[in-house]
């Protein structure tokens, strides 16, 4: 969600007068050049604030590129502009971490009301039960209160959430007797949603995930391997 924030420009000014700043986000459009402050001059310090809009959840730094100019100079002119530039390099609240079940006679399911909502507000699926030591991951703001007693939260910046997604192949490897029934498929997609797959109907999938994020859980008798697969995203 875009916030508003200032950027600070701090400059020495040499000719007394207005003096314009203008900017612009790093290569995009034009320059605005509405911001006019006037300075002592004489080599004395002056100062200018730009009100801007940023995402403090965004992955994405921002940079801002533009330049302080005296007025006595015309605004077409390259003649006397200093140029500035800032990154704005955000630190989301959105994280990895990881639900592990530490019972030894295994977890309850987790309702969609117990597991709480995707960072952007989605409703995530509902948990199915686990075995002693199965995980799964999720980004998330916090330490989620509503969990069953049986599992455990805890940070785990494997799981990089402002990680470019990887594509992959998942395949199901089979190392019991029974079927596919009862194992499920748990990543963070690119969204930093969780998503969950279950009743299978062939040996492998497709699918774009946060690095780190993908789990098996469920039915003891299959497994599953991970191959690279960039074709997915």
């Amino acid at each position: 969600m875009l916030t508003p924030a200032t950027i600070t420009v701090n400059f020495i000014g040499n000719y007394a007068g207005l003096h314009r700043i203008c900017w612009r986000q790093c290569g995009v459009g034009s320059y605005a050049c509405t911001n006019i402050v006037e300075c002592e001059g004489g080599g004395n310090p002056c100062s200018a604030v730009i009100s801007v809009m940023l995402d403090p959840e965004s992955c994405d730094p921002v940079c801002f590129e533009g330049y302080i100019q005296a007025t006595c100079n015309a605004i077409d002119s390259p003649t006397g502009q200093v140029p500035f530039t800032v990154t704005y390099t955000p630190t989301p609240t959105c994280v990895g971490w990881s639900i592990t079940c530490n019972n030894p006679e295994g977890c309850p399911v987790i309702l969609p009301t117990q597991i709480g909502l995707n960072c952007d507000g989605t409703l995530r699926p509902q948990v199915e039960t686990m075995e002693e030591g199965e995980s799964i991951a999720i980004c998330n703001r916090f330490e989620i209160p509503t969990l069953p007693t049986d599992y455990t939260m805890a940070l785990d910046p494997t799981v990089a959430c402002c990680e470019d997604c990887a594509g992959y192949t998942v395949n199901f490897v089979q190392n019991g007797p029974s079927s596919f029934v009862g194992a499920y498929l748990y990543y963070i997609n690119c969204d930093k949603q969780l998503v969950k797959l279950e009743t299978l109907t062939s040996a492998s999938v497709n699918i774009c995930a946060i690095p780190q994020s993908v789990y098996k859980t469920g039915n003891p008798d299959w497994s599953i391997t991970l191959v690279d697969n960039p074709a997915a995203c």
